[in-house]
Formats: C-alpha cells, sequence, structure tokens
C-alpha cells in the first residue's frame, strides 16, 4: 500500500509549527486535555527531552509528514510504554485544519502501529477520545481498535463536562485488519 505520509523523530527545526498548534483552542476542542497557552520556550524545552532520548525510552513522539511535499502536518506518539506489560498509549493529531480529513491520520495510525507490533513487539496500544469526536472513533474501528469503556465526565471542556472512550487493539486485532483489506 503506498501511504500517503511517513513518519519521522521530531526534529528542533518543528519547534515553531508544534508551537502553533499547542496554542490552537480549536485544536484542543477535539483533542482530550486541556487548552492552555505555551510560551516556545516551553515547547522548546519539551521538543529538546523528546528528541534527546536513549532507547528504550517510555515514549516516542513522532512527526507526520506529506510524503508528496515533506510538510509537516502533524504528531503522532506512543506514552507510558510499559516494556513487561508490552503495551502503551497512542496519541495523534493532525494540527493544520486545511489537512485533516485527507487520510493522514489513518495513514500514521497505520505505521505507528505496524511499527509498535512488529517492530518494537508491543502487543497493545491503547488510547482515549471524546465520545463526540465521531470522526475519530470512526476511524480507530476502521483500523481495528475497539471500545474498552467509557470514562464518564473525565474531561472538562468548554465549561462542561465531557465522556471519553478508551479504545484499544491487541497485535492479533491489527493484523487481521491488515490482512482483511
Amino acid at each position: 500500500m503506498h501511504e500517503p505520509v511517513y513518519l519521522r523523530a521530531l526534529e528542533s527545526s518543528d519547534v515553531a509549527l508544534v508551537h502553533t498548534w499547542h496554542n490552537d483552542r480549536n485544536l484542543y476542542e477535539l483533542l482530550g486535555g486541556p487548552f492552555h497557552f505555551v510560551s516556545r520556550h516551553a515547547v522548546e524545552t519539551w521538543l529538546d527531552r523528546k528528541t534527546c532520548y536513549a532507547a528504550p525510552s517510555d515514549e516516542i513522539s513522532l512527526a507526520i509528514c506529506v510524503v508528496s511535499s515533506d510538510k509537516h502536518v502533524g504528531n503522532i506518539y506512543l506514552r507510558h510504554i510499559d516494556w513487561i506489560a508490552r503495551h502503551a498509549e497512542m496519541q495523534v493529531l493532525i494540527g493544520d485544519t486545511r489537512e485533516r480529513s485527507k487520510g493522514y491520520g489513518s495513514s500514521a495510525l497505520r505505521q505507528i502501529l505496524a511499527y509498535a507490533f512488529n517492530d518494537l513487539g508491543l502487543n497493545r496500544i491503547y488510547l482515549y477520545v471524546l465520545t463526540d469526536n465521531k470522526v475519530a472513533i470512526a476511524s480507530y474501528e476502521r483500523m481495528g481498535f475497539c471500545v474498552e469503556g467509557t470514562l464518564r465526565s473525565h474531561v472538562f471542556k468548554q465549561g462542561g463536562w465531557k465522556d471519553a472512550l478508551q479504545m484499544g487493539i491487541c497485535a492479533a486485532d491489527f493484523t487481521a485488519t491488515v490482512n482483511s483489506h
């Protein structure tokens, strides 16, 4: 399958773009975390920590780039990697609103899952998604994720409480999904 995006390590040259995304209130309406203003220095410090680690780490942070242009359009993360239990939390964002709904997130998802299961030997990836983010939920389900539970009133956003779903996928589920396409 020809993928429209590729993944690469985050670089110090990504600071300006990541800073813009971290200060985009509209982007955070889709994400589980709360919006707060972030300084460029804070992004530089965060990125320095993410790009200067020795494996095995408990976190992998990657840029999502368009194959045809090398444009950095989002980030994808494996966090809280447990090398004994062989699981990790996954987070993904397409930061540029003009680049959404083009299949980039799904492509990045396929690639990070293949990396997690085939290269890192993880067995389970889980994530959290707001229940009103129907586009993301449908994308995760197409990839083979299933709902494992509902976290009621889990996130405070826009002046009210929102529910979140915990979704997960195991290596065998991913293999079955890939082989069925």
